[in-house]
């Protein structure tokens, strides 16, 4: 079955000190896909994931760039599935960006091969995995359904990058302090990167995300910033933190902090370090540590690296 709400693993419940939450982010689409072929040709990377996780052991772990396809027998075969399973995650949840059924395109390799293959579905989106259960928006002593938001929706979508849905997963955690937590994924254009990149596309390219993160200031604006509630923001923006997307519209204007990675490492070999943990607000943050794993075992998962943050929330 398609995993597309809280799924609890077992009916114990890990106990975690929300005084202390240790969140991961990080970008699965780079390296060896997941499931746009076939199960064996990720089973290397699924085994890589289960052991990076096993040794970091977030208690949130937000991804971006997840798949999974339904093969021509109507199997699912779902990265999300598998980390949520393997990884012993008592919940988890889905949001599509993309997929074949709302926006087959030609264009786009993947969903011809998928078409010849009889798959019945392909899609990928973004994801959230927890040890703490989720709890509904405005009444945090029920549990809830995480909701999958739209930043950026095409008019068409044409097989390109450019034209990627960008969407952004929003919840809340069902323990004291009952932070906020949202995960997204950015957009990033085709002719941004590389020592070959216009000028013009760069700059269109950091225009559409100050529009995506504006999206985002306007969905927690009255029930979130307004009232000074802790939220945690991560995921892939596709922006180092000098963009002024980041360090004017979130950090100066919002006071939406950077948590600031000890060393210095970028978390995309072409693009630097665009994958990013924010905090809000500064008051109700005690202490964190912020830190980019860079091992050869998270090299080989994909080209982004995780950025995993210990955060104490007064």
């Amino acid at each position: 079955m398609m995993l597309i709400g809280i799924i609890p693993l077992s009916t114990s419940e890990k106990v975690v000190d929300m005084q202390k939450i240790r969140v991961m982010t990080l970008n699965l689409g780079g390296g060896e896909k997941n499931f746009t072929g076939s199960p064996e040709k990720t089973q290397y990377k699924t085994e890589a994931i289960v052991q990076l996780l096993e040794e970091i052991k977030p208690d949130v772990f937000g991804v971006q760039e997840i798949s999974h396809y339904i093969d021509a027998d109507g199997i699912t075969h779902s990265m999300v599935d598998r980390i949520h399973t393997d990884c012993g995650f008592q919940h988890a949840f889905y949001g599509e960006t993309l997929s074949m059924k709302r926006h087959m395109q030609v264009k786009k390799d993947l969903m011809v091969n998928g078409l010849f293959n009889d798959w019945w579905d392909w899609s990928k989106g973004n994801a959230i995995f927890s040890n703490i259960a989720f709890s509904r928006l405005s009444d945090t002593s029920k549990v809830g359904v995480p909701r999958n938001v739209p930043l950026f929706q095409p008019v068409n979508y044409e097989g390109s990058r450019d034209t990627d849905p960008r969407y952004v997963i929003l919840t809340r955690l069902k323990q004291a302090p009952y932070p906020f937590v949202l995960n997204l994924h950015l957009t990033t254009l085709v002719g941004e990167r590389g020592e070959n990149a216009w000028s013009e596309v760069v700059d269109a390219a950091r225009i559409t995300r100050s529009q995506q993160i504006s999206g985002i200031i306007s969905l927690v604006q009255r029930h979130v910033l307004i009232p000074q509630l802790p939220m945690i923001l991560m995921g892939d923006f596709n922006a180092t933190a000098e963009e002024y997307t980041l360090r004017d519209m979130l950090e100066r204007d919002h006071g939406i902090m950077p948590l600031k990675p000890q060393d210095n490492i970028a978390t995309h070999p072409h693009a630097g370090a665009v994958d990013h943990i924010f905090f809000f607000p500064v008051k109700r943050l005690v202490d964190y540590t912020c830190y980019v794993v860079s091992t050869p075992l998270s090299h080989s998962i994909s080209d982004h690296l995780p950025v995993v943050a210990d955060i104490i929330i007064q």
